[in-house]
């Protein structure tokens, strides 16, 4: 399905007449493990380890009263340290769906678009847009970037991601946007309009 031809005019009329629509695909931000970069006061506000005697003061009060600690055995199993147990899951099968440091332009289009729905990427000759569909032929902005910000935009599938496309930025950010699950036409179509010139 052509959204280009189909969506052109409406969106051209929310835009304006200085941007020209070359590309319109479905868009949704892309699952996976996000890398988002922690800034100093979100370190700060983090809870340290909980000291040892503490915890080991617990654990012999426990045994002296002749308790365990209340946990079942399954509980227990599930609590060793399993090799399985620190594989990213979401980074390998997924892939990262955003990188970057806060503020950052990726992290600010994934943060805009995360749970929206009937949204469609615009690619203009001068930015990148997102929208909203709200209607039968209306749509709403919801975020955007300026095509010089945009440093290079590649099809990279994954496991039922056939239409994923990462958009990477000038600030060093990274985005992964999924266009669909088993065709790549919308992918290459957001790839090629998006690529630098």
């Amino acid at each position: 399905m052509d959204y280009t031809k189909i969506y052109q005019a409406d969106i051209a009329t929310l835009l304006g007449k200085e941007d020209e629509v070359l590309a319109v695909v479905p868009y949704r931000s892309a699952p996976g493990a996000e890398r988002v970069e922690a800034t100093p006061q979100v370190v700060e506000r983090r809870p340290g380890p909980q000291p040892r005697a503490p915890r080991r003061r617990g654990q012999e009060v426990h045994a002296e009263e002749g308790r365990s600690d209340g946990r079942s055995l399954l509980d227990r199993i599930l609590d060793i340290d399993w090799p399985w147990n620190r594989l990213e899951w979401d980074e390998k099968l997924g892939g990262t769906s955003v990188a970057g440091a806060p503020g950052s332009l990726a992290v600010r289009l994934a943060d805009s678009t995360r749970n929206g729905v009937a949204q469609y990427g615009v690619v203009t000759a001068r930015r990148f847009v997102v929208v909203r569909r709200v209607g039968p032929d209306r749509f709403t902005l919801v975020a955007e970037a300026m095509r010089g910000d945009v440093v290079y935009a590649r099809r990279r599938g994954r496991p039922f991601q056939r239409g994923r496309v990462v958009i990477g930025f000038t600030d060093g950010s990274q985005l992964a946007v999924l266009t669909g699950i088993f065709l790549s036409g919308q992918a290459n179509r957001l790839a090629a309009a998006l690529s630098p010139s």
